[in-house]
């Protein structure tokens, strides 16, 4: 999945009711500048690995992660770690765009 489809799903992912009950900012996975209240739109430049991000995102949904075989091929057991974390209620460390494959 290319860069800009895997955005998209993650902006659409962080949108789904399940996963606003985390009360989360989009700053946390998005570079904002100085927007306080940005729309989905703007949120094109992210902070973290995309991939790692789509399958936390995912797994707070409850939908099948597009990205979790792609992960666990790269670095084997990655997205499971992070599948499990959040189903136990916490935010597991994402990698940034800095460490990303």
């Amino acid at each position: 999945m290319d860069q800009a489809a895997l955005n998209k799903r993650c902006v659409e992912l962080f949108q789904h009711p399940r996963v606003k009950l985390r009360l989360w900012h989009p700053r946390m996975f998005w570079k904002m500048k100085d927007q306080w209240n940005p729309s989905p739109d703007t949120w094109t430049d992210p902070k973290v690995d995309l991939c790692e991000l789509e399958v936390m995102l995912s797994a707070l949904a409850y939908e099948p992660s597009q990205c979790a075989a792609e992960l666990n091929q790269r670095e084997p057991g990655r997205a499971d770690f992070i599948a499990r974390q959040v189903r136990g209620g916490m935010r597991p460390m994402l990698k940034s765009t800095k460490n990303a494959a």
